[in-house]
């Protein structure tokens, strides 16, 4: 198979997928035969090492965020049927999406305000000596100075373990933070490519910008690692 069979039959597989992800595998694919004759392949053998054009069609639509795709699948072609559709079934998809957005909203309002609920409970607890300072003074005032010792003494207990409770709190609103930031990302990927650390990066780029061919790929011998010393093919 030549490159350009195989770049016309990988947009053919890649069907109704948005235009920017299809134009992207092509180029990436394009690019990535291009290196392997560049190291010495034949344009077949480059083809051939990168594996079944299915399995590729189907990691390039798994790595496309759900939303875009979904819209490329209801595309129609024609932008006058796409208008009326919309208009059409708005009824339906605009309830839906104004509930799928209040929801996300509710859950991030929801984690941000157990933060705050957490830090407030705690700075009330670390600031009960003021409470208790107040209650010695009303109480000394009133000839009872044993009991305002006592409530000045609860007080100062009761500060101390909202000190203690501040690591508890710090460590709880970093995991929470963290919950954000993932939930965040989360709602960000269904409608972009959210990129991440090198583990979860989609496997169609490196982190230098260069190609990055499947595994079997990689693991065919270029013409440079099949030559014996000299560089004379044997026969």
């Amino acid at each position: 198979m030549t490159k350009q069979e195989f770049l016309s039959e990988l947009e053919r597989a890649l069907g109704k997928l948005p235009h920017t992800e299809v134009e992207q595998a092509l180029a990436f694919y394009d690019e990535a035969i291009s290196d392997r004759m560049e190291d010495g392949l034949s344009e077949a053998e480059a083809v051939a090492g990168l594996g079944s054009i299915e399995e590729i069609a189907a990691q390039i639509a798994a790595e496309t965020p759900p939303i875009p795709r979904a819209i490329a699948r209801a595309n129609t072609g024609s932008r006058t049927l796409n208008i009326v559709l919309l208009a059409v079934f708005s009824p339906i998809w605009v309830p839906v999406a104004l509930a799928f957005a209040a929801a996300a909203l509710a859950v991030y309002v929801a984690i941000w305000a157990v933060i705050a609920v957490l830090w407030a409970v705690d700075a009330v607890l670390v600031l009960m000596p003021f409470a208790g300072l107040a209650s010695l003074t009303a109480l000394i005032g009133g000839g009872n100075p044993a009991t305002g010792a006592f409530v000045l003494g609860i007080t100062l207990i009761v500060s101390g373990v909202g000190l203690l409770a501040s690591f508890g709190v710090f460590g709880a609103s970093r995991l929470l933070f963290q919950l954000t930031r993932s939930f965040a990302r989360w709602i960000a990927g269904l409608f972009v490519r959210v990129s991440g650390d090198d583990a979860e990066a989609p496997n169609r780029m490196k982190a230098d910008g260069t190609p990055n061919t499947p595994d079997h790929a990689e693991n065919t011998p270029s013409v440079h690692d099949t030559l014996p010393e000299g560089g004379v093919r044997n026969a």
